[in-house]
């Protein structure tokens, strides 16, 4: 609860002015302590002009934050070119003593009270680095912020894009499932209602599953591989029944069936095959299995139709498994066979 509060008020643009709240509540404080402690030995002397040098030098952080805020850090340091962003940090804490130095020289001038500085040399910057510490802490600490917060902005935009992606080639794997394909199905349905409706009627019913799978279940990160199984099923029943040269066999073990796998993650390969065998006049037989080891879950394609997924048919699948299974699969292509190792499958 606290994590998520303290993100919240770092990241959501609705506490955007609290933030900036924070940051002059906090320069204000400082400023008043450093007022106080350069002319501490005659504090009483400026007692009423303190608040006017409080403000003058509240002004004179708050440019040099804003500054770092809005000009350095988007444009350097998220721009990864660190040493121009460490040059312009340094710069505007040179600013800063360079300010105080001179606020301090004037102010002991004009009320006539012994001066601290006795030279004004380039050592005087160095010792009055010490002075400074807590300006600076508190800058690293606001660039280091926006930095956090850039990270996780990218991460989840990037989070974002990896599941448009992943929908997108969901969505493009049910395109595969094409309108040629049901237009030859109906037209097949359509011949053999006048000479097998029984036939047409199952082809109907099948053809109704498998549009059902693909609108309603299909919208699941994860299904049941047996709704999976029974897809593909469906699909080659369909394949087998328009084209009367092609015949598949499908074996798979029983204790698969309750893992979960991503949706249509199978059928490109099992498509490369079916929908090629209208064009090839000898016969086709596909062979399918599906057996688990363990953890892993293992997937043979064999065809003795020996064409391959295309270029972009392969990079879209292999995408989607590096997505989904990062470093868990081993992928095996020839002609004629594919092989698919699906490791820390989930039940």
């Amino acid at each position: 609860m606290i994590k998520s509060r303290l993100y919240n008020f770092f990241v959501d643009p609705k506490y955007r002015i609290w933030r900036h709240i924070l940051f002059i509540l906090s320069f204000a404080i400082i400023s008043y302590r450093q007022i106080t402690y350069i002319f501490r030995d005659n504090i009483t002397t400026i007692t009423d002009y303190r608040p006017f040098l409080v403000s003058i030098t509240l002004m004179v952080y708050l440019s040099t934050l804003y500054v770092n805020i809005y000009y350095l850090v988007p444009r350097f340091l998220l721009g990864q070119r660190y040493r121009i962003y460490l040059a312009g940090f340094f710069f505007i804490i040179f600013i800063q003593i360079a300010y105080l130095i001179g606020m301090e020289h004037i102010v002991r001038t004009l009320f006539e009270m012994p001066y601290k500085i006795t030279s004004y040399t380039p050592l005087v910057f160095i010792q009055l680095i010490p002075t400074s510490t807590i300006n600076m802490m508190c800058i690293m600490g606001i660039s280091a912020t926006l930095l956090f917060k850039h990270q996780i902005l990218e991460n989840e935009r990037m989070k974002k894009i990896e599941e448009e992606y992943i929908q997108s080639q969901l969505n493009r794997l049910k395109e595969q499932i094409s309108p040629t394909f049901l237009s030859n199905i109906l037209n097949r349905t359509s011949e053999l209602t006048k000479t097998d409706s029984n036939k047409a009627s199952d082809m109907l019913i099948r053809l109704g599953q498998l549009l059902r799978y693909q609108l309603y279940d299909c919208n699941r990160d994860r299904v049941l591989l047996s709704a999976e199984i029974n897809f593909i099923k469906n699909y080659l029943d369909l394949e087998q029944i328009y084209c009367n040269q092609f015949e598949y066999d499908f074996t798979f073990d029983n204790n698969i069936k309750e893992l979960l796998l991503p949706p249509l993650l199978l059928i490109p390969f099992i498509q490369n095959a079916a929908n090629r065998t209208e064009s090839i006049e000898k016969h086709v037989c596909l062979r399918l299995s599906l057996k688990r080891i363990e953890n892993s879950l293992f997937f043979s394609c064999q065809s003795t139709n020996k064409a391959l997924l295309s270029e972009v048919q392969l990079f879209a699948v292999k995408k989607r498994l590096n997505l989904m299974y990062p470093g868990n699969y081993i992928l095996s292509m020839v002609k004629g066979k594919t092989e698919l190792q699906l490791n820390c499958i989930t039940e």
